[in-house]
């Protein structure tokens, strides 16, 4: 018998010899007793949380816990809900990376796996699992040698746009294989100054693959790093930018612009952080909270370096931050991981620092991590601490509504109601 299932039998028989009324749904039960709750929106202070078969039943300072039921003591601690990531890339092993850090749920922008039925089980299921649920774009609409293809091993084809009369079709095919929404790459490198131009879409062309995103009921999220492409997207009527804006300080007209248009930013700032050589990734990897946790994979990637730093496009990728928060355009957070400098799971962290560091407020950064995302891309019964709500819960000691950094000392995390091992494989 596996260890971790004895431990978790062994919890049972002794809950149900204390109550007289236990059964197998123990195991995912339990309450938090006298504990600061960030719900998603508000700080909540000594409050109760009851959670029933892994969803949250009951939320308040005078809800009474039932006798007998495994209670956590919250003094001094903070519950969150459990964070979403709302840009990564996965592969094998990356969801149970995520989930040692609290990171419950990874919103994937570009997989050639799109293992969507499978993440689509996992994710309506409250059984117990070691990862993250995920959902995904599948493959993004580019051009033939664009990007990301061009960075594809040799002889690996996938299927391409040529014209805006194609766009319908390949969105059509996207939606029949699974995406729950559409990425669009609108990336000729030129932001780099570098005499290496990619082919790209035209804006008739990604004003064909929005249009046809949309009348198949998806989000169009457009990848871009350049100002001139990102007006391009939001004139075409994108429903997101999935970069921070990192080629210059954005100005007046254009925060007017996307405030108008209703579009949100996926910030990606950890990337831009190691763009711009900061450091920042390599002294959170060796944090006493953070390196006992890390998988090879994780420390690896990290601890990766880029090879030509580009510290502009950090500065303009915060100030950018900062002026679309301030404009009022929902941003959410999202790490880019694993590229350069980044990795699943602890990599959110760095990216809510970063956005205090922008200007956020702790509350407002853990927002863009949790009920943020989940209301703007309808991910149902997460991001918020409520009852009925599904229980992926992160407990940390202090309180990271004050210093957000407290986010990196993790007590416990649920998913489904079921505890967490966080010994990394």
């Amino acid at each position: 018998m596996p260890f971790r299932l004895f431990a978790y039998l062994f919890a049972a028989i002794v809950i149900c010899s204390t109550s007289g009324t236990c059964n197998a749904s123990s195991f995912n039960s339990f309450a938090v007793r006298g504990v600061r709750v960030f719900d998603g929106e508000r700080t909540l202070p000594n409050v109760n949380v009851v959670v029933e078969d892994g969803r949250i039943a009951l939320v308040g300072s005078a809800v009474r816990i039932p006798p007998g039921l495994r209670t956590i003591d919250g003094a001094g601690k903070t519950l969150l809900p459990g964070l979403i990531d709302s840009h990564v890339h996965v592969f094998p092993g990356a969801q149970r990376d995520a989930l040692r850090f609290g990171v419950t749920t990874e919103l994937d922008m570009f997989d050639v796996s799109r293992d969507f039925a499978a993440w689509r089980r996992q994710r309506e299921s409250l059984s117990q699992t070691d990862e993250a649920d995920t959902w995904g774009a599948g493959l993004g609409a580019t051009v033939n040698g664009g990007a990301p293809l061009q960075d594809l091993p040799h002889g690996v084809k996938l299927p391409t746009i040529s014209s805006a009369a194609g766009a319908k079709a390949f969105v059509d095919a996207r939606v029949r294989e699974g995406s729950d929404y559409i990425k669009v790459f609108l990336e000729d490198l030129s932001e780099y100054a570098g005499p290496k131009r990619l082919p790209t879409l035209t804006k008739a062309e990604a004003c064909a693959v929005i249009d046809a995103a949309h009348e198949d009921g998806r989000v169009a999220i457009v990848h871009t790093q350049q100002e001139r492409m990102a007006l391009e997207a939001i004139d075409c009527g994108a429903n997101a930018l999935a970069h921070m804006i990192l080629d210059r300080e954005l100005d007046a007209s254009f925060l007017r612009l996307a405030k108008e248009s209703g579009i949100f930013v996926l910030t990606t700032d950890s990337v831009w952080a190691g763009a711009g050589a900061t450091g920042i990734a390599a002294t959170l990897a060796s944090d006493p909270r953070v390196a006992p946790y890390l998988s090879p994979a994780q420390k690896g990637s990290m601890l990766a370096k880029e090879d030509k730093p580009v510290r502009a496009f950090f500065a303009n990728a915060i100030a950018n931050t900062r002026a679309l928060h301030d404009a009022g355009v929902p941003v959410l957070a999202g790490t880019d991981a694993p590229n350069p400098a980044t990795a699943h799971g602890i990599s959110l962290h760095e990216e809510l620092q970063l956005l205090v560091r922008a200007g956020f407020t702790p509350s407002e950064a853990l927002s863009a991590a949790t009920s943020l995302p989940a209301e703007i891309f309808h991910l149902g019964d997460r991001g918020r601490i409520l009852p009925g709500y599904r229980a992926d819960l992160v407990l940390v000691s202090g309180d990271p509504t004050i210093d957000i950094s407290n986010t990196l000392s993790i007590v416990t995390i649920w998913k489904n109601g079921y505890p967490v091992r966080r010994a990394p494989r």
